[in-house]
């Protein structure tokens, strides 16, 4: 699924969405996008900050941060320019590596050609059935679930909350299954995911997005306000920059 097939039905989207996170990360040069250790509370999820401006971690603070490159990790004890050469890293690995652009389509996923890569959606908008969080989309009338061991058939039980369950026949060797179109989506609902050998029912919601977001930093800002953390988990993975430990100075 792609942008093209996932047009969103409104061209502007509400401000209690986007006020805080959206507009502050279009005019921020980085965007933190994941935080843990004793200094979280200052960097949380959706925070802008400046690509020159030093920040100071704690031992055992850890920052993943974006921006039209793409993520990047840094950790502490150290003070950091969050765009600095330092902080991206000083090795010729990062002026080799592809990095994705702001101009790329975002809802493609990037391979690595790894057996670990192989095992990821296709998209940010296919829906891991093996993970429970809240599911941003574009056009509720255009979901496609996945899962990364297609190598039996199931039955997948798709149970919304208050309403009828839903049976659905998954073929062996179809990694994808299109939601089935006698369940409508209704945002806010939670979904019930289960089928034999699941060790316990996937919990899902849906959040249908107002706009298609112009970069990567407004696409994570996206996940992040609505909390579709299994996505965020897959951007971050896949845009992912070599890693750095060294401070700025």
């Amino acid at each position: 699924m792609s942008w093209d097939r996932n047009k969103p039905k409104a061209r502007h989207l509400a401000a209690a969405l986007f006020l805080s996170a959206a507009t502050t990360a279009a005019a921020a040069d980085v965007l933190v996008v994941r935080s843990a250790g004793p200094s979280a509370k200052m960097f949380p999820p959706g925070k802008a900050l400046s690509e020159k401006a030093p920040i100071t971690l704690k031992a055992n603070d850890t920052l993943v941060v974006l921006d039209g490159r793409g993520t990047r990790t840094i950790r502490g004890p150290g003070t950091f320019a969050p765009g600095s050469a330092q902080a991206r890293t000083q090795t010729a690995a990062v002026a080799s590596a592809p990095t994705p652009l702001r101009r790329a389509r975002i809802g493609a996923v990037r391979g690595t050609g790894t057996t670990q890569a192989a095992a990821r959606p296709a998209t940010l908008w296919h829906v891991d059935v093996s993970r429970s969080s809240n599911i941003c989309l574009a056009d509720k009338a255009n979901v496609t679930l996945w899962r990364a061991d297609a190598t039996k058939p199931v039955t997948l039980t798709i149970a919304p909350a208050g309403r009828a369950a839903q049976k659905v026949q998954w073929a062996a060797g179809q990694p994808t299954l299109a939601w089935p179109e006698e369940l409508p989506i209704a945002d806010g609902t939670d979904y019930s995911l289960s089928w034999d050998g699941a060790a316990a029912p996937t919990k899902i919601r849906f959040k249908t997005l107002a706009t298609k977001p112009a970069g990567l930093e407004d696409m994570a800002s996206s996940l992040i306000v609505n909390n579709c953390n299994a996505q965020l988990d897959l951007l971050i993975e896949t845009v992912k920059l070599p890693e750095s430990d060294a401070p700025s100075g």
